[in-house]
């Protein structure tokens, strides 16, 4: 296998024509792959999806990844007017390297939704990066900063609140 990736014989869905393909080092998993060979062996089946065909190059482009579906955004109303010093308990849904998306359940209701921890939030002093403190699964508290119902977004801080105190 080369080290960008790995060419995937492929056979058409509705006949047996077959076709060779390229699957990008960057399309065989999310994260970060190091060696197509720790992940891909020679003669592997895999599920691949076609990303692009040029026919006149005689190429065609695949990934073994799910095709990204933007999510609908989470009804956030139940989070509206939780005050800024309640505390919610939150598990970490993803880590990209501006912050972490945390899933929080409202007091009132049990509603869930997503919200962003900004790397600027998660502690005190400079933090490199997201992944140093947090992990996916990892359990946090978390205090809501903002609600944006219409935009479905919502802020969160795993700060103590300004250093005066809780109260505003």
């Amino acid at each position: 296998t080369p080290q960008f990736g790995a060419f995937v014989e492929v056979t058409a869905p509705d006949s047996n024509a077959k076709a060779q393909g390229l699957v990008h080092i960057t399309q065989i998993q999310d994260g970060f792959v190091e060696s197509v060979a720790d992940v891909l062996q020679i003669g592997q089946e895999v599920q691949v999806r076609v990303t692009s065909v040029d026919v006149g190059a005689g190429k065609m482009s695949l990934s073994m990844k799910e095709e990204y579906q933007p999510r609908e955004p989470d009804d956030l109303s139940a989070f509206e007017g939780i005050p800024s010093d309640e505390w919610l308990t939150g598990k970490v849904v993803s880590t990209p390297k501006f912050g972490a998306f945390v899933e929080v359940t409202a007091p009132k209701g049990g509603a869930t939704a997503q919200g962003l921890v900004h790397i600027t939030q998660i502690q005190d002093g400079f933090l490199e990066s997201v992944a140093d403190v947090l992990s996916v699964g990892q359990e946090v508290q978390v205090r809501v900063t903002s609600v944006d119902v219409g935009a479905g977004k919502m802020s969160l801080s795993m700060k103590e609140e300004g250093g005066e105190g809780e109260e505003e």
